[in-house]
């Protein structure tokens, strides 16, 4: 059994630092960051969708969110938005939120059965977008005017 040159470990070693960057820039776009926001007392984990890739795959494809979770859309501007249930599997609500305040609320939106689903839109112009389990703009009295507050970053 021949003896390997420091040549061949470095060969190897960069074989599977190439092979492990790959796996990682592949499906680093699955682990999203994480943060704490504060919405009607309510404290809710949220993945922040900061990147137009994740916006546009959102909460698609998921079979469903724990209670007390959600996705924080985190834009770089303020203007008006539009939201679509493509390939969504549970019902959600939507809330719109200007600067920390809610500005609008879309609840109970269902999932889209149909090739086209239906766009979303909101009434004014927001820079963050919160989506949670349907219901829970009701169960915790949500009304527009209410602040949401990032506890963690």
């Amino acid at each position: 059994m021949s003896q390997f040159s420091i040549r061949q470990y470095l060969i190897i070693i960069c074989v599977a630092l190439f092979i492990v960057g790959g796996i990682y820039l592949k499906f680093r776009e699955y682990f999203l960051p994480t943060a704490i926001v504060k919405i009607a007392g309510q404290e809710i984990k949220v993945e922040l969708a900061k990147t137009p890739k994740s916006q546009t795959k959102g909460l698609s494809g998921r079979k469903k969110l724990a209670d007390n979770e959600g996705m924080l859309f985190l834009f770089p501007f303020v203007e008006k938005r539009s939201f679509w249930m493509k390939d969504m599997n549970f019902s959600i609500d939507i809330i719109w939120i200007n600067n920390g305040e809610i500005v609008d609320i879309a609840p109970n939106l269902p999932p889209a059965i149909e090739a086209n689903p239906p766009v979303y839109y909101s009434r004014l112009p927001i820079n963050t977008v919160l989506e949670v389990n349907a219901g829970f703009s009701a169960k915790n009295g949500l009304k527009i005017g209410d602040k949401m507050e990032m506890l963690t970053k």
